[in-house]
């Protein structure tokens, strides 16, 4: 790759022949072409600049090259020159900054765009500047082309000072550049690669254009091919870029970006090969950059967890615990890759530390659980003073406020379904007397063996046994006519009759009269119905106590 003037366009300068030969018309013919390409790529490049700075630097490359091309295109074509060497001093405007331009392409791509300060710019537009004018004032000095200019217009094999000296700074300039390129090549991930091996092809065109030069293989000889070969590159360069959108994942962005991620991420291959992973990831699986090209599921034989997740999922988001970065919990979301193809080539493992989600989880569930078992309590206390405020707490039996509550509700259901219901009012015979002889402690046995009887002898959700007050007591039977009460009254009255009661060392019993009504015999409603069933309790008591009276206003007993 011959940055210098090549010795036919020396002597095509030098020369006063208006004759332009064939073969420097095709020339000129082919650069002006590769020109209006280089104008046309420097326009997208430009036009694309919000990208990322290397699109910037491609526009520079491209006009650089276009203007290299275009002004030798001039001198071969025996375009009229105003003043002597006049396009060659114009050509070198593109020949000292492609190289420049070139390098600052590298830095930015390869991710080194930190180096590119206001101090590397001015320091790297010296040797430029201090070229273009060593060579425009070359006739005071000689620095550039020395005394090695024939005279006659013949090729120049040789040059000053300065002329080696760009040579060997622009060489040395492209060489870091390529070297930082190749680089980067072989350690690009999957999802880069196509892009970096496109931009090493490009980097190698330069390379070649020089060989061929060296080695005199050219089909137009004596002709410098550089400015083709920058043509061919930036070309090459647009495309990765552009096309195939390569400024979305260039390693700048990668270093600026996912090394800092809190979120972890690593890529496994269809062979379970971790070929890409980033700090964050390395901290929470306790691995390194040296894991890279290693079987992930060795990997990760310490945290079970994951292998577990790990081994047979294509997609979807899990949770795991790992103790590696201190006791964390990760959410993992597996995502599948393919290629342009829409071919399955791997995963990507996405993790989001959530361990101070977790932690107040936790602790919501342990205060829902608290709060649940708070109001279960709450539930269970309610539940014990309503059965408090419903029951007597002697005999267990229904209060007079549940049975209050209760009567109107069984009779509705009764006009309701058309269906009778009856009522019994019980009361303890001489109940006084177990008071003045035994105590209390034998009238309140008493009470709770007569409550006993009736919870044994009623019907679970049919019947509603109450101590009414003292030694009275009132059954409702829902859907139960006047006989069949009458029946179970005497029943009632025959089965206490013939307990025996102990109290200490004495063993006592007792008789109860019971008074019988019914609906609608009786009443329309259940204070008419309850108020018939106690005058009949008193018509029993009146009749020698110990026995069932249904209600008549006569009275009848049994």
């Amino acid at each position: 790759m011959s940055i210098q003037l090549t010795p036919l366009f020396i002597s095509s300068i030098l020369n006063n022949s208006a004759i332009v030969p064939p073969q420097n018309f095709l020339y000129s013919c082919l650069l002006s072409a590769a020109a209006l390409v280089s104008f046309y790529i420097a326009i997208v490049a430009w036009r694309r600049r919000k990208t990322g700075p290397a699109a910037s630097s491609i526009a520079v490359l491209m006009v650089a090259s276009a203007w290299w091309g275009l002004t030798y295109a001039m001198h071969l074509g025996g375009v009229f020159c105003p003043l002597p060497m006049f396009w060659l001093n114009a050509t070198y405007l593109g020949v000292v900054v492609v190289p420049t331009a070139y390098f600052v392409f590298a830095l930015h791509f390869t991710g080194n765009s930190k180096w590119l300060n206001r101090r590397t710019m001015r320091f790297l537009a010296i040797e430029p500047i201090l070229t273009l004018v060593i060579l425009w004032t070359d006739r005071i000095h000689g620095l550039f082309f020395s005394d090695l200019q024939p005279a006659n217009g013949s090729a120049i094999l040789d040059g000053g000072f300065w002329f080696w000296l760009n040579i060997v700074y622009s060489y040395l300039l492209i060489l870091v550049a390529f070297v930082l390129l190749a680089r980067f090549a072989m350690k690009a991930d999957r999802l880069s690669r196509k892009q970096a091996v496109l931009i090493l092809f490009g980097s190698l065109v330069p390379w070649v254009s020089s060989v061929i030069s060296i080695l005199d293989v050219a089909p137009l000889t004596d002709i410098d091919l550089t400015p083709f070969a920058f043509t061919i590159t930036g070309a090459a360069f647009a495309f990765a870029l552009f096309r195939l959108n390569l400024l979305t994942i260039v390693p700048m962005a990668r270093d600026a970006l996912v090394e800092v991620m809190t979120d972890g991420f690593f890529v496994a291959d269809l062979g379970n090969r971790v070929v890409d992973i980033n700090l964050a990831a390395q901290k929470y699986l306790g691995l390194s950059r040296t894991s890279i090209g290693k079987n992930a599921e060795e990997l990760f034989k310490n945290t079970p967890d994951l292998v577990a997740l790990y081994r047979d999922v294509k997609d979807g988001q899990f949770e795991f615990f790992t103790e590696y970065y201190g006791q964390r919990y990760l959410d993992m979301r597996v995502v599948p890759l393919y290629d342009h193809r829409k071919e399955y080539t791997g995963r990507l493992f996405i993790f989001r530390d959530i361990t101070e989600r977790k932690a107040a989880e936790i602790e919501i569930k342990k205060a829902n659980d608290q709060l649940k078992y708070q109001l279960s309590e709450i539930k269970t206390l309610q539940a014990e003073l309503h059965r408090q405020a419903i029951r007597d707490p002697l005999t267990k039996l229904y209060n007079r406020r549940y049975l209050e509550e209760s009567l109107e509700r069984e009779m509705s259901r009764a006009f309701r379904e058309n269906v009778p219901l009856s009522i019994l009012m019980l009361d303890i015979d001489h109940f006084k007397k177990f008071n003045d002889t035994y105590g209390h402690r034998a009238g309140d046995a008493v009470l709770r063996e007569l409550g006993k009887l009736l919870l044994w002898n009623t019907r679970s959700g049919g019947d509603i046994a109450c101590r009414y007050g003292g030694e009275e007591f009132v059954i409702v039977l829902s859907n139960t006519s006047l006989q069949a009460a009458q029946k179970r009254a005497g029943q009632l009255r025959t089965r206490l009759e013939e307990m025996r009661i102990a109290v200490g060392e004495n063993e006592l019993s007792a008789t109860v009269s019971i008074g019988a009504a019914a609906y609608p015999a009786h009443g329309s409603t259940g204070e008419e119905v309850l108020d018939a069933a106690d005058k009949a309790l008193y018509q029993a008591k009146r009749a020698g106590r110990n026995r069932v009276i249904v209600w008549e206003e006569k009275g009848t007993g049994n």
